[in-house]
């Protein structure tokens, strides 16, 4: 994991490297073992750098290839790197690391802008191709790893943190009132916007070209459901089991200490049990607990059963009230825009730290498996509009003339409320969803906004992104795969992967997600929905297939 950052002035102006140097500093948390510079005239890259895989002076960045042509900074991990190195030495291609950067310069002199087809694993990465004067960017499928850019006066500005590009002085710090509008109802800033006006975050699956001052930006993959119908159950868990186990064993690959996140929920427990399958050591394990206010919020019961279970070395830790008051303002800088989910991500980052270097986590699982209750509340209120399709047409029409009549103080009164929402999402896949996920609603947010604020939304509602993806998966049949996407897109993109990167890089941690892991994943959208969530069960195809691992 490593911080990075670069500027292109395509008026001809000279980088200056003072600046550059600027840019990485406030990330030396991301990258604490290293720091590299590159300016070449009007270019300019810079790099922190945390040494997980080979750990000398050959993974040094920015990094260039045999003839200082191409020049590469990049933040992730390449899990088959080792495999693309056998492929690109038989091609003729000389390897002189074990660093997994140099596999993607010499991937993208074979194979151009289509690199990033061959890598498997988690990055975010710019190359400057000197002699076609481009600069090419990507990040991974799932956006573990973030890009964030600004293109302001002639000057394409990038860095892995928005904090970094602030740190130019090229980029004014406008607040844009859009990207409060959707934090409100998305508890996250949705992708491609940020907190900044003139900020942008590259989607997962995305590349980036910046040729002549033009920016491109193009998807190279997408997560698609072409369920196969074709096997049995028993095919379709030993397959999951195959391909988990793989994703599982590549993320152990470590130069430095590795251990892994344990809440005790289902997904951690499995990746804790399959890492003790591979590793003779006891396994480090992590977890927290809240104590605040007088109640407690604690799941490390459970942890420690699995725990105990698979005999890791673990430790818990119960957060106070003072904890929280005395972490607020680091917590904050750190998390570079508002986002509701990362306390726990922070806690848990901080105390896996003092032992490990790298850790693995269980994110993805609720949105792959139907694990989430959003699956089951919106099957209940899509079976509503089938009951409500059966009541006679006037019928129907009179209630809606009924309720729209209603005051607006009336309609937030159960039952009224509840009728009312229904009618409002009635017919609306997307609206239903809103209900559902949306911490604030539409009507909720204009009711506490200025006059000036409103303005400046200029009738912007936060159902567009909702919209922008249900209208790639409108065409599936099954609901529960236009659930899972919705909630990959924008749950897990939005909110659990930022905070996770944010805060774990906070404290110089690797985290790896074997449940994201792009195999896994496309093979997971081809499972029969009806195998995910089965008679009410949620993650049943999961559950199955890997409940020798659980506690009773």
């Amino acid at each position: 994991m490593c911080g990075i950052a670069g500027i292109w002035n395509f008026g001809g102006e000279t980088v200056s490297g003072e600046i550059i140097e600027r840019m990485i500093k406030t990330m030396i948390h991301r990258g604490p073992d290293d720091e590299g510079l590159f300016v070449d005239g009007n270019l300019g890259l810079g790099h922190r750098r945390l040494s997980i895989i080979d750990l000398s002076q050959r993974g040094h960045q920015p990094m260039a290839n045999e003839d200082n042509t191409i020049w590469i900074v990049f933040n992730g991990e390449i899990y088959n790197y080792k495999h693309l190195n056998k492929i690109l030495a038989s091609k003729g291609h000389k390897i002189k690391s074990n660093c997994d950067t140099e596999t993607i310069i010499h991937l993208y002199e074979e194979y151009g802008t289509q690199c990033v087809d061959y890598l498997r694993g988690m990055f975010s990465f710019a190359i400057w191709d000197k002699k076609q004067k481009r600069l090419f960017a990507a990040v991974d499928r799932l956006r573990i790893k973030p890009f964030y850019y600004a293109l302001i006066n002639d000057n394409f500005i990038f860095a892995s943190e928005l904090k970094a590009i602030m740190a130019s002085g090229l980029v004014p710090k406008k607040v844009s009132w859009e990207a409060i509008h959707h934090y409100l109802s998305l508890q996250a800033v949705p992708v491609p916007m940020t907190i900044y006006e003139d900020v942008f975050t590259l989607p997962g699956g995305y590349c980036l070209e910046v040729d002549n001052g033009k920016v491109s930006v193009w998807q190279y993959w997408d997560m698609s459901f072409q369920v196969d119908y074709g096997h049995s159950e028993e095919y379709y868990k030993n397959k999951l089991q195959q391909i988990l186990y793989e994703a599982v064993e590549m993320r152990l690959m470590s130069d430095v200490p590795l251990g892994a996140f344990l809440s005790g929920g289902i997904d951690s427990s499995i990746i804790v049990g399959l890492m003790k399958d591979m590793q003779q050591e006891p396994i480090k394990t992590f977890s927290i607990g809240y104590d605040v206010g007088g109640k407690q919020w604690d799941d490390t019961y459970y942890a420690r059963l699995v725990a105990d279970k698979f005999h890791t070395d673990h430790t818990k830790l119960t957060i106070t009230a003072e904890d929280i008051k005395r972490e607020l303002k680091a917590f904050v800088y750190y998390l570079d825009q508002p986002s509701t989910d990362a306390i726990n991500s922070y806690f848990v980052s901080k105390l896996a730290s003092q032992d490990v270097t790298v850790v693995l986590c269980g994110q993805g699982g609720d949105e792959l498996f139907a694990g989430y209750a959003t699956f089951d509340l919106m099957l209940r209120f899509l079976k509503r509009d089938h009951y409500w399709e059966k009541l006679p047409f006037f019928f129907r029409r009179a209630l809606e003339n009924v309720f729209s009549h209603i005051p607006q103080g009336v309609r937030e009164y159960d039952p009224v409320y509840k009728i009312n929402k229904f009618l409002d999402s009635y017919g609306s896949f997307v609206k239903k969803y809103a209900a559902i996920r949306m911490e604030l609603s539409e009507q909720e947010k204009n009711r506490v906004y200025t006059k000036t604020f409103l303005e400046h939304l200029n009738s912007t509602t936060t159902l567009t992104v909702y919209d922008m993806y249900y209208d790639k998966i409108k065409d599936q049949v099954d609901p529960i795969n236009q659930i899972s996407y919705m909630d990959l897109k924008t749950h897990l993109g939005d909110v659990l992967m930022r905070d996770v990167d944010v805060m774990s890089m906070a404290f110089s941690l690797e985290t790896r997600i074997p449940l994201i892991d792009h195999k896994l994943v496309e093979f997971v959208a081809s499972i029969p929905p009806e195998f995910k969530f089965r008679n009410g069960q949620k993650k049943y195809i999961f559950i199955e297939a890997m409940k020798y691992l659980l506690p009773e």
